[in-house]
């Protein structure tokens, strides 16, 4: 247990330290916003660039990683929707949200700097993978759910065409599918260039924890508590169970990579998640299910790390 805090404190503990700073205004909420850009726009891509394109790209691209991986968050996607839609009886655009919530997980933040430190730099393949999983399959389809409320299929198809195009022109995106492109061809960034990339992929994990705690500063717990409650815990619980049936049920793949697509699923939502669902008229639910899911998944994620290190998935 005491391996496992070892790794997870110093996480928890910089997300800590960014909300205490931000609380106690030593840096302006305001701040947090421009360091997130830095985050989005240079560290983290620069920090997936470097790793995947020094892999050999057959080792990149794992269809089983990718079908455990979206099969279980399409899974959660679905239960949590149908439950806030058919059983609680939520408008349609509260269970669109609702069913992101429990499947979006913090992939690039604080789900990063736990596998990395668990399994090295062979961990950010999985953690790109799983980004590509939900920017691209799990994002554009909330937002389809959401916009079918009292629309016609033309505004439901500009809002999906719309949600494509700003996905594929976010700069982790774009930072993933050049490092495809350089292990392709296998082109290797060298001198001058590479140090650069290595100064700011380094810098990735400490900013962005930071951040995240910076975020949570005047953001409440106050809500419906049905509504908070499903979304921590389908987010937790269900879908990391869901990505480990669909890992025992497919096709074995590499061990270090089974484990990271499990851990990352049970990563509390990303932090985008209450922006996505403010054109929805959501975001207080949505910031409240986060702020829940984040104090939680401390507990919650030390006991995923222990069940998996007493069956030897933690090598």
């Amino acid at each position: 247990m005491l391996s496992i805090l070892a790794i997870t404190l110093p996480v928890f503990l910089l997300i800590g330290l960014g909300y205490l700073v931000v609380r106690l205004e030593w840096v302006a909420r305001s701040a947090v916003a421009g360091m997130g850009n830095y985050v989005i726009y240079c560290a983290l891509p620069a920090m997936l660039f470097n790793a995947l394109s020094t892999r050999d790209f057959s080792a990149i691209i794992d269809p089983s990683y990718l079908a455990a991986f979206a099969g279980g968050s399409l899974a959660t996607l679905a239960a949590g929707f149908l439950l806030a839609r058919r059983l609680r009886a939520e408008p349609l655009e509260s269970a669109a949200f609702h069913g992101l919530g429990g499947a979006m997980a913090n992939s690039a933040f604080i789900g990063y700097a736990i596998v990395v430190q668990l399994f090295g730099l062979a961990a950010v393949v999985g953690v790109a993978l799983s980004m590509l999983v939900d920017l691209i399959l799990l994002v554009p389809l909330t937002i389809a759910l959401a916009e079918t409320a009292g629309q016609d299929r033309g505004s439901v198809r500009v809002a999906v065409v719309s949600a494509l195009k700003k996905t594929l022109s976010n700069p982790l995106v774009l930072a993933i599918a050049a490092g495809l492109l350089a292990s392709l061809l296998g082109w290797r960034a060298e001198g001058a260039l590479q140090k650069t990339l290595e100064l700011l992929a380094g810098s990735a994990s400490a900013v962005s924890l930071f951040v995240i705690g910076g975020m949570l500063v005047g953001l409440s717990l106050h809500g419906r508590a049905a509504s908070i409650g499903q979304m921590a815990l389908f987010k937790l619980l269900l879908h990391p169970a869901a990505v480990a049936s669909m890992v025992w049920l497919l096709p074995p793949f590499a061990p270090t990579l089974q484990a990271t697509a499990i851990i990352l699923a049970a990563m509390p939502m990303a932090g985008i998640f209450p922006l996505l669902a403010q054109r929805y008229g959501q975001q207080e639910s949505c910031a409240a299910a986060l702020v829940g899911a984040t104090l939680l998944s401390f507990v919650s994620i030390n006991l995923l790390l222990l069940l998996l290190a007493d069956r030897g998935a933690l090598g």
